[in-house]
């Protein structure tokens, strides 16, 4: 097994380890809420008390399972304004670098691109500006010319720049 392969594999290992934990403490702490509001009701104010203790740790175990899982991280970072409802449109931009050996081709003019900027498109459905559901999501590959095809002439910016400006975040 090559070095890289290893890395690949350790990533994904460690990638289904952090969604499980996610999963458990958000399942863990979902558990806890309702079991803490059901002995709430019974009614006592010893109860009260200890039922409010509890519901404040669940939801500090629901808050750590969504920040470990790497699903929910990736979301969180491509949240949108708080009043984001419904379908969204997102392109995002990165320079494509001649040493990352891709073999796309230029989707306007048909080049083969060794450099120049990729340009990764999302479709969602979101919540309160979080992305809940992906419904589409792609990505196009464009030459330095092609990619800055479309700017004025006074504003035009290298790939670089672009992406300096606007980096691409993983998924």
């Amino acid at each position: 097994m090559s070095p890289s392969s290893t890395v690949e594999l350790a990533d994904a290992v460690s990638d289904v380890l952090y969604a499980l934990a996610g999963w458990l403490l958000v399942g863990l702490g979902t558990l806890g809420v309702v079991v803490a509001v059901l002995s709430a009701f019974s009614g006592t104010a010893s109860s009260l008390v200890a039922s409010s203790v509890v519901v404040v740790l669940s939801l500090c175990l629901v808050a750590f399972g969504v920040f470990v899982n790497p699903g929910f991280r990736r979301r969180l970072d491509r949240r949108r304004s708080l009043g984001q409802f419904g379908r969204s449109r997102v392109v995002e931009h990165r320079v494509l670098r001649p040493g990352e050996d891709r073999t796309d081709r230029c989707v306007d003019c048909g080049t083969r691109v060794t450099e120049g900027e990729l340009r990764r498109y999302r479709e969602e459905f979101c919540l309160a500006g979080l992305p809940v559901y992906t419904h589409s999501e792609g990505q196009n590959a464009y030459c330095p010319d092609c990619a800055t095809a479309g700017l004025p002439d006074e504003g035009k910016a290298s790939a670089d720049e672009r992406a300096r400006a606007e980096p691409l975040t993983e998924p």
